[in-house]
């Protein structure tokens, strides 16, 4: 059948000019903002356009649309099939989810490597461009985490959200290629991924798309970026054979008050075998003088081991030896307090202790210009105090 590009009738869009081109004129720029793209199930999309006259916009368009009737999804992959071609098309947010694992790892990045590591610790403007070069030098923005604890690749989907424009409701699909000789393989003596890896994983494209929504110019005063809660299931073992994780976010939820940013977002982590972690987080944007201020969790009543218990507590320096991790990921340094029949429950207690060096690695490199122990690190000191419990 014949394949025509029409507009998408139902969707109204609108049209502004204040400008003209002329003779005079030295560059004309066009910036178009996608806002959605998939099937219907002809081929879409729905963009946002900007003409600029040299510096200056003058044609601004709303909602412009285009379809192409008389085309499907499988015919348009049949044709780049018979033509040799490497293209995934691009889904709508209801088919992430469904596509399979090949054709997630077949796409091109809409922001790649390079860019993300620009913004972990380089100019944030050469990750979004200008509107962040002020952060450049003049101001400090909340980072991505830098090497080595920076687990994202490439951003390869973007819908229902625009640059700039803080929002709920938009979704974003983020890769991580894991390496088979990486260095937390080894650390983690077991042969899968540490879960502090794997959550790193997880949340750091939250943090991505937090900055494409220009969360750090809501503020004329410089904001720190940190997690305050949320929870999750881990369905598998992420092994060194994982290949390409795909992560799909949705940031749900958005407030703003007080000087004070507070984001929402879903969160899904694939893999070629299935779904392997999926859960909620959010996180908050917060000032030096709020983070200073901080009170702690009010109503945490930490157990107190009783008299007897401390009586009979072992105390002695964390094992170095498999299983338990190597040096670089070891986050505990002496169990000062072990009673294999104390607690509430007497089920067992165990308290442990790390010294904090200002030179650790993590600080070099969560967060640049703030560093700052990775929460994920913090979760996995429990882990490691754990696995003590599970060998005694």
């Amino acid at each position: 059948s014949t394949v025509a590009p029409e507009p998408v009738t139902e969707i109204k869009s609108q049209l502004k000019c204040r400008g003209q081109v002329i003779q005079s004129t030295k560059k004309v720029t066009y910036v178009i903002s996608i806002k959605e793209l998939g099937y219907r199930p002809e081929p879409y999309a729905v963009v946002d356009a900007l003409m600029y006259s040299d510096d200056k916009a003058t044609v601004e368009i709303t909602n412009m649309s285009i379809r192409f009737t008389g085309a499907t999804r499988e015919s348009l992959q049949a044709t780049w099939d018979a033509q040799g071609s490497d293209a995934v098309a691009s889904p709508s947010n209801s088919q992430l989810s469904t596509q399979t694992h090949s054709q997630r790892a077949a796409k091109r990045p809409i922001y790649d490597f390079d860019s993300i590591r620009s913004f972990a610790i380089g100019n944030p403007s050469d990750a979004f461009g200008d509107r962040y070069k002020v952060f450049d030098e003049e101001r400090r923005i909340a980072r991505l985490p830098g090497p080595p604890y920076q687990f994202l690749d490439r951003v390869t989907e973007i819908s229902n959200c625009e640059p700039w424009v803080l929002d709920s409701g938009g979704v974003i699909e983020a890769q991580y290629d894991v390496p088979v000789d990486e260095w937390y393989f080894a650390q983690n003596r077991q042969g899968d991924m540490p879960f502090s890896v794997l959550l790193e994983i997880a949340l750091q494209p939250c943090g991505w798309l937090a900055a494409y929504l220009g969360s750090a110019l809501t503020s004329e005063t410089d904001l720190r970026f940190r997690n305050l809660g949320g929870s999750a299931v881990q369905f598998m073992p992420v092994t060194p054979d994982a290949g390409t994780l795909s992560i799909d976010v949705t940031i749900s939820r958005v407030s703003n008050a007080g000087g004070m940013v507070i984001q929402n977002f879903d969160m899904a982590v694939r893999s070629s075998k299935g779904l392997v972690y999926q859960g909620d987080t959010y996180f908050g944007f917060f000032s030096a003088d709020a983070l200073a201020n901080q009170v702690g969790i009010r109503e945490a009543i930490p157990y107190a081991p009783t008299d007897d218990e401390l009586t009979r507590a072992k105390t002695f320096p964390y094992p170095t030896d498999a299983p338990y991790p190597g040096e670089m990921l070891r986050m505990v340094d002496e169990v000062s307090c072990f009673v294999a029949d104390g607690g509430p429950a007497g089920l067992g207690f165990i308290r442990g202790r790390m010294t904090v060096k200002p030179d650790a690695w993590f600080f070099k490199a969560h967060f640049y210009q703030d560093p700052v122990i990775p929460g994920s690190l913090g979760l996995e000191s429990i882990l490691q105090l754990l696995k003590v419990v599970a060998v005694e």
